[in-house]
This record gives C-alpha cells, structure tokens and sequence, in this order.
C-alpha cells in the first residue's frame, strides 16, 4: 500500500512539472525573468516551432538587446495559462494584457503600451446593424469569447451575468470565428486587426465588424509576486527602453512588417 501510494505522489509530481515544461517550454533558471503570452494570437502573439513569436515577442526581443539582459526569458502558452502563471508568481510579467485592475489585481504595473489594440464587434451577416449601441443592443444574442479574454468589457459581462447575453467560450480566435462562420454563434468582440488577417488567411465571407467595442492599449502587466529593488530596477529599464522604441520608430517598423502597412 506504501509503495502504491508513493508511486501515485510521484506520477502527480511528474505530471505538474511536465505541464510547466510544456508552458514554458524549456526549465527556467532561479535567476531567469520570465514574461509570457499568447500562443495563439497572431500577428501579435503565436509560437513558431516551439518558440514564442509575433509583433509583441520581436518587440521584447529588441528590448532584450537593447537592454543586455541575458536573464530575461520570454516563453509562450495559452492565454488562460499565461494569466496562471502571473498570478502564482511562476512567471514575472503577462504579455498583452490590457488594464484591466479589477479582473487583475495580481498586476501591480503595467509597463508602457506594446500597441494600441481596436476591440471591435464581428457578427455574421444579417445579425446585428452598425448603429446598434454595444453592448446594449445585443441582447439575446450568443457570442463567443476567448477563455481568460476580459476585451468585450465590464457591462457585457454584467449582462451575461444577468442572462441577457448568452456565452460560449473557446480557446482561441480560429475556434471562436470558425463557430460564427457555421452560425452556432452571433457575434464576436474581439481584437480587430488580427481577426481581420485571419478572416482574410481563411477566406470567409459572411462575417461583419457592425462596430467598437474600445480602443485597448496592450501592456505587459507585471505580477505582485515579483518585488525587490532588482524587479524595480527592471521595470524601470524597461519602460524607458520601450519609450525609446516608441520615439525612433522601431515598433511602428516592427507592427509594419506583420502587417504590411
């Protein structure tokens, strides 16, 4: 009975330790500064090949140069792991996370803005008007979501919460929009321009943008676990090393050669 039970301690162990292996995709080091986001969020956040990719990691990868900090790691996962992660304190910051302090209060500073994010409102065809107000107008309506997504705001949710929205969650933006492609959703809040790239990759044509939902300023929200005068320092040099990709035009370069603008 002993040895069958230590066996079953072990396997959970292994288990665990194999499952942040696959999140982070490598072992972290003690001193390694660990920021993590999307896998599957393009153009802004993917993975290619086990590494983390998109506008948001080849922006930080330029920070990281600039900055020579050979200890910090960027790693990729899913959107509601990541969030998991910062908030246990397994990784120091979430790559683009909006401000959202009330969903997060585990964020203590969220860093200068990556990029400026339109939230817009995708339904099918013949589904909803473009003068509607959102999300007042939407009701009885089903919209998908990404699990974790916090993006369609503090009234949807609300009114989903009063049975006046109905909601299905997914995992991603492929799976969410493929659901309103074959009408087992309505409608869709989402980020625009990655949902415009992706309704374009897969040719639909029966989905409408009827409005916005907000303009979201995406930030890497740093976690409250992460504290002390090197973690200070940290964040410091990296907000000011951001500014400066901001002021020289290397980020507007970087958002250019995703999008083709």
């Amino acid at each position: 009975m002993y040895k069958r039970v230590t066996i079953r301690i072990w396997v959970a162990v292994f288990s665990i330790v194999s499952a942040w292996h696959l999140a982070s995709g490598s072992p972290a080091e003690a001193s390694d500064i660990i920021l993590v986001q999307d896998n599957a969020y393009p153009p802004y956040m993917s993975q290619t090949d086990g590494r983390p990719d998109g506008i948001y990691a080849v922006i930080i990868n330029e920070a990281r140069k600039r900055l020579a900090n050979s200890n910090l790691v960027l790693q990729a996962a899913p959107w509601t792991r990541a969030t998991v992660l910062v908030e246990n304190g397994r990784a120091m910051g979430l790559i683009g996370s909006y401000y959202k302090p009330q969903d997060r209060p585990w964020i203590r500073h969220w860093s200068v803005p990556l990029y400026d994010e339109e939230v817009s409102v995708f339904c099918r065809q013949g589904v909803a008007r473009r003068d509607w107000k959102y999300p007042e107008d939407y009701k009885g309506l089903l919209f998908g979501n990404v699990a974790g997504y916090r993006a369609p705001g503090p009234r949807f949710f609300e009114m989903v919460e009063k049975g006046e929205i109905k909601l299905e969650e997914a995992q991603t933006t492929e799976q969410n929009l493929s659901k309103l492609v074959l009408g087992r959703i309505d409608c869709y809040v989402v980020e625009r321009l990655a949902t415009e790239m992706l309704i374009r990759e897969k040719g639909y044509d029966n989905v409408d943008i009827v409005g916005t939902a907000s303009i979201e300023p995406a930030y890497v929200g740093f976690s409250d676990k992460w504290t002390g005068p090197d973690a200070d320092a940290f964040i410091r040099d990296f907000d000011r090393t951001l500014k400066t990709m901001k002021a020289d035009g290397t980020i507007d370069r970087i958002v250019a050669s995703f999008t083709g603008s």
